[in-house]
Parts: C-alpha cells; sequence; structure tokens
C-alpha cells in the first residue's frame, strides 16, 4: 500500500531510479500537491500512452498549467519534460522486449542477490503493481462487465489469443458453472465466422491477449462488436479500447521479473468476474450449484456397480 507522508517534504520518499515512471509517481503520490496529484492520475490513468502526449496536452487533459506538469516532472528527479518522455519510452522499450531479448539481458547481467530472491522480487513486484492499477474507473467498468454477464438473456463467448488461451478457458469453465449459455471460442480463426453469425445484441464477447496481439483475435472482436456484442477486453498496459472494439476494456499488469509476460493480473481479473457475477445472481446460485452437485460424474456416490 502506499505510504502517507501528509506532505510534508521532509519525510517525502525518494524516488527509486530503477523503477518504471509509474512506479516512482505511485512512490511520491501522497506527498504532491493537489495539482501535482491530478497530474499524476491521468498519467497513471492510461501508463504509458498518457505519458507520450505533449506537455501542453498532458497539462489540459489534467486541468493544470504547464507549470504543475513540469514541477511533478522534477520531483521524480528527471532534467525536464524531454528526459521524462524518454524515461517513458526505456519503459515502453524494457516491456515490449521478446522474451529471447529478457533472457539474453539478464544473462548478461546476472544478478547477485541471494538464492531465492528472485521468488521474493517477483511476488513483491507483482503485488505492487496489482495494487497500483485499479483506479475508480476500473470500479465503473466492472459494474457494466457484471451487468452484462449477469443479464440471463445474453449468451457469452469467451475467446483468447495465442498466450491467453488458458485464461479464456478457465473464465468460461467457471462462468459456465454461475449461468447457462457460455461458449468457448475454438478451433483455427478461420473457423470463427460461425460463432460471428449468432452474435447480436444479446451477445457478450469476453475477450483476452497481451502484447504481440493475436491479429485474428483483434479482428474476430472488432466483428463481434460491429454485429452488435457487447465486448469486455482484458489485456494489458498497452491495449487500446478501439483495437478490440471494446465496450470495456481492463488493463492489466503483465510485466514480470522473468523473461515471459505474467498472466497474474488477466487471472486475477477473470476470478473477479466470476465473484462479482455470483455475488449480483445471489441466493439462485444455490439451487444450480447444488443441482451441479448432484450431476457429478464424479462423486462417491457413483461406482461401476451403478452401472448395469
Amino acid at each position: 500500500m502506499i505510504k502517507k507522508y501528509a506532505h510534508n517534504p521532509a519525510a517525502s520518499p525518494e524516488p527509486d531510479p530503477t523503477g518504471t515512471v509509474a512506479e516512482r509517481i505511485t512512490d511520491l503520490f501522497e506527498t504532491l500537491g493537489r495539482r501535482e496529484q491530478d497530474v499524476a492520475r491521468e498519467i497513471l490513468r492510461q501508463y504509458p500512452l498518457s505519458a507520450l502526449s505533449t506537455v501542453a496536452a498532458l497539462a489540459e487533459r489534467s486541468s493544470v498549467s504547464t507549470a504543475t506538469v513540469l514541477r511533478l516532472v522534477q520531483r521524480l528527479d528527471l532534467n525536464g519534460y524531454g528526459e521524462f518522455q524518454e524515461a517513458v519510452k526505456s519503459d515502453v522499450a524494457r516491456l515490449l522486449e521478446t522474451p529471447l531479448q529478457r533472457l539474453s539481458a539478464q544473462t548478461a547481467h546476472p544478478s547477485a542477490q541471494e538464492e531465492g530472491s528472485l521468488l521474493r522480487e517477483l511476488l513483491v513486484r507483482t503485488a505492487h503493481q496489482l495494487q497500483n492499477c485499479h483506479d475508480p474507473v476500473m470500479d465503473a467498468d466492472f459494474q457494466t462487465a457484471i451487468a452484462l454477464l449477469a443479464d440471463p438473456k445474453n449468451r457469452i463467448y469467451c475467446a483468447g489469443g495465442h498466450r491467453s488461451r488458458h485464461v479464456a478457458a478457465l473464465l468460461t469453465e467457471y462462468l459456465g458453472l454461475l449461468r447457462p449459455n457460455i461458449q468457448l471460442v475454438e478451433g483455427p480463426p478461420e473457423g470463427w465466422q460461425r460463432y460471428l453469425l449468432e452474435m447480436n445484441n444479446r451477445t457478450v464477447v469476453c475477450v483476452t491477449d497481451i502484447r504481440r496481439y493475436q491479429p485474428s483475435l483483434l479482428k474476430f472482436s472488432s466483428l463481434a462488436s460491429a454485429q452488435g456484442a457487447h465486448v469486455i477486453a482484458i489485456s494489458d498496459a498497452w491495449a487500446d479500447r478501439r483495437d478490440f472494439g471494446a465496450e470495456v476494456l481492463f488493463r492489466m499488469p503483465s510485466a514480470s521479473a522473468s523473461p515471459i509476460d505474467s498472466h497474474c493480473g488477466q487471472l486475477l481479473l477473470a476470478e473477479a468476474l466470476v465473484g462479482g457475477l455470483a455475488s449480483k445472481i445471489g441466493p439462485p446460485l444455490h439451487e444450480r450449484l447444488t443441482l451441479g452437485e448432484t450431476l457429478s460424474c464424479t462423486g462417491s456416490s457413483y461406482s461401476q456397480s451403478d452401472n448395469p
């Protein structure tokens, strides 16, 4: 959680020069003035995209002066807005590295940390990222998504990209326990038009994918939206709502200490949707789950002798 320093400059934490710009802003947030916090919120809202505009554009979106933006940049120990954007671009470059590039960098600069520190670093970093990805806009989007998933008149499809199929499959399985009319989009993309033919304004499509997005999934999602479907996208910090044709987009952290991008944020959001839907359905869900237990093919009450 963010530590509070009551805007006391003497107690202000020093920004970690090894962290991303977003992490450094988060560490300083409670020590910033009200106007500087407005700028910080705007940067963090869609980081890094929000930080790649001109200083004038960022100031306008934050409803502050350019001088306020520059004061925030100075608090980050950066020498001007140009250096600020170079730091943001470095963050982008690091996150867009392929697994091979990340592994090569780790091999070239082996860590001198004690054994087991990688696990600790991964857990701390992931927890930090998940804590800081939340904002009021996400709450509103979450309620919209739950309302769409809870409407019994809606049919729900789940689809995942090359690296996120397991998230879509898990979401399909869990949603299917809670309500009917849930289907996983399967098979090669060449055959996905059969799903699109059935879609209309009573369709909800949950798509999940991360950077180096699967082009066919983006096209499928956009075509579904064109058919009238409500698209809920679970992706990473670089995702654009327009690319998915999404009504709701959740940008979850995917950076990892390993060479492979993390799906922790996507999985957490998928589980949150399942939990939110269960709460929305309420008491009637008990009857469905009870019937599901009764119909289980793996229950202890079933044996070979029961089968004539």
